[in-house]
C-alpha cells in the first residue's frame, strides 16, 4: 500500500485535527473466542499487580507460562513447551487491539517488551490454535493487549523496591476523546551489571470523519538493557553474578494505526490502516565470538472487515488482510575468536557473518459464522486462507566463506548464506465447534487447525553445509472440550485438550534446519474463583499436561514418547484475596512449578519450585492508594528457567531473591 495513502487514511483521525463532541462506540468482532480457552485479565488486576515483568501477570492464566530471562527478556508457553530457537516465537502471536505488533515471518522471542502492559486496559489470552482468525504465528495461541482506555481516571502510580529500582505509570486526559499514557522503569537488577531502563508512551484518540467513527492509537517503546547470561548453579551465590557484563540489548518500536468504522444499512464496515517500525541491537553473548546482531523492520498494511447485522440467529463476518514489510538483518563479530575450540576458532571468523534484506507480502481472507438455534444451541466456525511471500536479497557473498571471500578451515565457515530467492507459503486453517447452555453450565466442543510459516531466520540464516532450507509450514490439529460453570459466588472453567503438530521445524546434529518433526500435546486446565466468605475470595489457575515427541532422531537425543524439554507436567497458582477491612486488600499467591526435563533425551531435569508472594493495597483516601508487596517471601533459591547445552551442561536463569516493593497511586 503506498505510503501517502496510508497517511491520508490514518493521520486525519487524530482528534486534535478533527473535533467531535459525539460519544463513539467502537465495536469489535470477538465471536472467535472459545470461552473456556480464553481468559481476560482486567484493568483492576493489572493495576493491583503493577508488574515489573510479564511473568507476574500470566500466573493468573492456566496453562500459560512466561519464562523470565534477564531483565525484560522472556520466552512464552501457551499449552506448549517453552520453545526456543530462531523460529520459536512464530508459534505465538502477540497482538495489540487485535493487530499483530510484528510483521508475519519476523517475530522476536522477547517481543513482549514492545507492548505497554501496565498501560493496558485488559489482556486477553487465547490458548490453542487461533490461526483461523489471526493467521500464522497463532499456532499455539495468541495474547491480545487491549490499549489504554480513554474514559479511565487520570492517575499517577509510582513504586520502588529494595534494589533501589523505580517505576512509574501515568495516564491523563482533559476531554472525552483522547488519552495519554506514559510508563517509566529503571531497574537496577539483582545480578551484577544487569539493570535496564525502559520508557513507553501510548496515545489514543477518537472522533468522526464524515460517516466514519475513528479510533487512532500510537505506541512508542524504548529499552536499554544490560544483560546477564546463564549460570551453572541457581543455589549458590553465583546467582548474583554475571559472566557476561559486556552483554546488552537496545530496542525501540513504533506503532500507529487507526480503526475506522461505518454502519450502513445492514452492514458494519471496518478499515484499519497501520504502520509499524522496530529496531534492535544486541550482543549474542551465548555464542562463541559474541557477534553483534542488528535487525529492523518497517511494515504497513490494511485490514478490512464486514459484519453482517440484523441477520436473525446468525452472526456473519468476512474480512481481508494486506501487509508489506521490509526486514533487514546484520550479524558482525568485532573480534577474532582465539579462546574456544580449534573448530570454533577456525569457523567463526571476525567480520560480517550475515547481511541481508527481505521484503515480505501477505494476503489473507477469512470468514466467520455463528448460528444460534431456538434452544440456545450455538454453532460457530471460522475459515482462513493466507499467502506469505519472501523476497530475499543477500547483500554479501553467497556460501560459507569469510566476508572477503577467503575460506575457513574445517571445510568452511560456520555461517552459511543462501543465494537470493523468492519463496512463498500458501496456508489455510479452520475452526468448527458448538456450545450449549444447560442450567448454570455451558458446554463447549471445538476442533481447530493452525499453522505457522517458516520464519525469516529459519530460511535464510543457515549454518555449516546447508545452502537451502527446504521447509514447509508447521501444522497443528487440536480438539478441545470445555465446561464453563457460573453461580452467584463462583465461576469455574474446565478444559480438556489434545493436539498433534507436524512439520515441526528443528535443527539436527549438523546444525541443519529441517522440518518433519512431530509432537503431541494433551492436558487439563482448571481455573476460576470462589467467594469463600465475605472476607475471602480464592482464585486458582492450574494445568496438568503432557507434551511429547512423536518422532525419533537419535543423533539429537529425541525418542518417540519422550517428554519435550522445558515442559512441566504440573504448574499453577493459587490466590487468596483477603479483605479484613473495607479499605484494605491483601493477596497471598502460592506459585507452583513442577519438575521438567532440560534435554530431549530426558537425562537432565529441574526439580521444580514452590514460591509464596504477598501483595497489599490500601485506600488512604478516595484519591490516594498505597501498594506493597513481598515476592519470594521465604527467599527460596530457584530457577526462572533451566536448560541444558551440550557445550556447557546444565545452565540456569536464577530466580529473584526476596524482594519488597512499595508505592502509591493518586487519581485525579
Amino acid at each position: 500500500m503506498p505510503f501517502f495513502l496510508f497517511l491520508l487514511l490514518l493521520f486525519p483521525s487524530f482528534s486534535f485535527l478533527t473535533e467531535t463532541n459525539e460519544e463513539l462506540t467502537v465495536s469489535t468482532n470477538q465471536n472467535w473466542n472459545f470461552k473456556p480457552s480464553s481468559e481476560t485479565i482486567s484493568s483492576d488486576e493489572i493495576r493491583f499487580l503493577n508488574i515489573s515483568h510479564n511473568k507476574e501477570l500470566f500466573n493468573l492464566s492456566a496453562g500459560s507460562w512466561i519464562s523470565r530471562g534477564s531483565g525484560q527478556e522472556s520466552l512464552i508457553s501457551l499449552r506448549s513447551p517453552v520453545l526456543t530457537g530462531s523460529g520459536a516465537c512464530g508459534s505465538f502471536l502477540i497482538l495489540e487491539d487485535g493487530l499483530p505488533i510484528r510483521p508475519a515471518g519476523f517475530c522476536n522471542v522477547n517481543n513482549l517488551f514492545e507492548v505497554s502492559t501496565n498501560l493496558s486496559s485488559k489482556v486477553e489470552i487465547l490458548k490453542g490454535p487461533s490461526s483461523a482468525r489471526f493467521g500464522g504465528n497463532a499456532l499455539h495461541g495468541a495474547i491480545n493487549f487491549q490499549s489504554l482506555e480513554i474514559d479511565a481516571d487520570n492517575y499517577l502510580k509510582t513504586e520502588v523496591n529494595d534494589d533501589e529500582s523505580f517505576k512509574a505509570s501515568f495516564q491523563y486526559q482533559e476531554a472525552t476523546d483522547w488519552s495519554l499514557g506514559i510508563s517509566l522503569d529503571r531497574d537496577q537488577g539483582f545480578r551484577d551489571s544487569s539493570g535496564f531502563d525502559q520508557q513507553k508512551l501510548a496515545f489514543k484518540s477518537k472522533n468522526n470523519l464524515k460517516n466514519w467513527q475513528a479510533t487512532t492509537y500510537l505506541n512508542l517503546t524504548n529499552i536499554n538493557q544490560e544483560t546477564a547470561g546463564y549460570i551453572s548453579s541457581y543455589k549458590s551465590n553465583l546467582r548474583f553474578t554475571n559472566a557476561n557484563p559486556e552483554a546488552y540489548r537496545d530496542a525501540k518500536s513504533f506503532r500507529l494505526n487507526s480503526l475506522l468504522i461505518q454502519n450502513k444499512d445492514n452492514f458494519e464496515f471496518q478499515l484499519r490502516p497501520y504502520l509499524r517500525y522496530s529496531k534492535m541491537d544486541f550482543i549474542q553473548h551465548y555464542l562463541p565470538g559474541k557477534p553483534i546482531e542488528k535487525n529492523s523492520q518497517t511494515s504497513s498494511g490494511l485490514n478490512f472487515l464486514v459484519n453482517l447485522k440484523r441477520f436473525p440467529k446468525h452472526k456473519l463476518s468476512f474480512g481481508a488482510n494486506f501487509e508489506i514489510a521490509d526486514v533487514q538483518l546484520e550479524e558482525f563479530q568485532p573480534n577474532q575468536l582465539t579462546n574456544s575450540s580449534a573448530f570454533n576458532n577456525a569457523t567463526r571468523p571476525q567480520g560480517l557473518h550475515y547481511d541481508f534484506e527481505v521484503n515480505t507480502n501477505l494476503y489473507a481472507a477469512f470468514l466467520t459464522h455463528e448460528f444460534l438455534t431456538d434452544d440456545d444451541f450455538k454453532i460457530f466456525s471460522n475459515f482462513r486462507v493466507e499467502r506469505l511471500s519472501y523476497n530475499y536479497d543477500n547483500l554479501m557473498l553467497d556460501g560459507r566463506t569469510r566476508s572477503d571471500g577467503s575460506e575457513c578451515g574445517f571445510g568452511g565457515c560456520y555461517y552459511s548464506r543462501p543465494a537470493d530467492s523468492n519463496i512463498s507459503f500458501a496456508d489455510n486453517s479452520f475452526r468448527f465447534g458448538f456450545s450449549k447452555q444447560i442450567l448454570a453450565n455451558e458446554f463447549f466442543l471445538q476442533f481447530s487447525k493452525g499453522f505457522r510459516p517458516p520464519q525469516i531466520n529459519e530460511l535464510f540464516r543457515l549454518q555449516k553445509a546447508q545452502t537451502l532450507a527446504d521447509l514447509n509450514s508447521e501444522k497443528i490439529d487440536s480438539l478441545e472440550f470445555g465446561i464453563l460453570s457460573t453461580g452467584n459466588k463462583f465461576i469455574n472453567k474446565f478444559v480438556l485438550f489434545s493436539s498433534k503438530k507436524k512439520n515441526y521445524i528443528f535443527k539436527d546434529a549438523d546444525a541443519t534446519t529441517i522440518a518433519g518433526g512431530k509432537s503431541k500435546h494433551q492436558g487439563i486446565e482448571i481455573s476460576g474463583s470462589v467467594d469463600a466468605m465475605p472476607m475471602l475470595k480464592i482464585e486458582y489457575a492450574w494445568s496438568i499436561a503432557e507434551h511429547l515427541y512423536d518422532f525419533s532422531l537419535s543423533s539429537i537425543g529425541v525418542q518417540e514418547g519422550n517428554l519435550i524439554d522445558t515442559a512441566p507436567r504440573l504448574q499453577g497458582s493459587l490466590f487468596f484475596n483477603i479483605f479484613p477491612i473495607d479499605k484494605l486488600t491483601l493477596q497471598i499467591e502460592e506459585e507452583y512449578m513442577g519438575k521438567y526435563f532440560l534435554d530431549p533425551a530426558n537425562q537432565y531435569s529441574y526439580p521444580g519450585h514452590f514460591l509464596t508472594n504477598i501483595r497489599g493495597f490500601y485506600n488512604l483516601t478516595s484519591k490516594l492508594d498505597i501498594n506493597f508487596s513481598v515476592l519470594n517471601i521465604f527467599d527460596k533459591r530457584y530457577a526462572e528457567r533451566a536448560d541444558y547445552s551440550s557445550f556447557s551442561g546444565e545452565r540456569y536463569f536464577p530466580g529473584l531473591p526476596i524482594q519488597w516493593r512499595f508505592g502509591f497511586s493518586y487519581s485525579f
